[in-house]
């Protein structure tokens, strides 16, 4: 189980890293201000958006992505935690599993795009 974390935090640390330097690499230091006030981020927030963006090398969809691995990384190890109790027969420790993981959903599909 600790493994999901780790490949996940490393995929995602991957992603931002490489991201950041392939930004810096692209935006000269006088750009950065206006970049990061510009926030291009929500800008690949949709899947198809998101697919042409890394498609095109954009840094900011690969970014974004690595912020959805980052998130995606708990919630994946939280699935992998219900199935496990579920497997073993822990009826009372699955079902608080699958609790959290709908709150987790709820959170993420729910009120995430109402504070955005």
């Amino acid at each position: 189980m600790a493994a999901v974390l780790r490949v996940g935090l490393y995929v995602a640390l991957a992603l931002l890293v490489g991201a950041i330097v392939a930004l810096v690499a692209r935006e000269p230091a006088s750009a950065a201000a206006s970049w990061i006030s510009s926030n291009p981020l929500p800008n690949y927030l949709g899947l198809r958006a998101l697919a042409k963006g890394l498609a095109a090398g954009r840094a900011e969809a690969y970014l974004t992505l690595g912020v959805f691995a980052l998130i995606a990384t708990p919630v994946v190890r939280v699935a992998a935690g219900a199935i496990t109790f579920v497997r073993h027969g822990e009826r009372r420790m699955g079902a608080i599993t699958i609790t959290v993981l709908a709150l987790l959903f709820v959170g993420l599909l729910v009120v995430g795009p109402l504070v955005r």
